[in-house]
């Protein structure tokens, strides 16, 4: 299994635990508005879309500073909005990752299809 779509998959398992945390968080519906942003990017990512990971991980920044301003304003959800910057940041990591391991074999099969077909000439 090529490594991108291990990354793909911790992309999607990390991402699917951020919504679902997110949605017990904060409530159904409020839980929900606040991950629109993250269902646009879905569809995209269940394709395995390296250009939609790249602007997702864009997103995530966003998700990341809000629930460190949440950790800093409230104690009471601290130890709770700590644990959703974690998950926020390692879907970060895993995007980041998946786009660029992505990278990296697009740009290598595309030396082998050169070389190949140098050889055939």
């Amino acid at each position: 299994m090529r490594l991108s779509r291990l990354a793909l998959v911790a992309v999607l398992l990390v991402h699917l635990t951020l919504v679902a945390g997110l949605v017990l968080w904060c409530g159904v519906l409020m839980g929900l508005l606040l991950c629109l942003p993250l269902f646009a990017t879905l569809p995209g990512l269940l394709r395995g879309r390296p250009y939609t990971a790249g602007w997702a991980s864009m997103v995530l920044v966003i998700y990341v500073a809000l629930l460190l301003a949440e950790a800093t304003a409230n104690p009471a959800r601290r130890s709770t909005a700590h644990l959703m910057s974690i998950l926020a940041v390692l879907d970060f990591v895993s995007l980041v990752l998946f786009v660029r391991l992505s990278a990296r074999e697009r740009a290598a099969l595309a030396g082998q299809t050169e070389s190949s077909g140098g050889a055939a000439r």
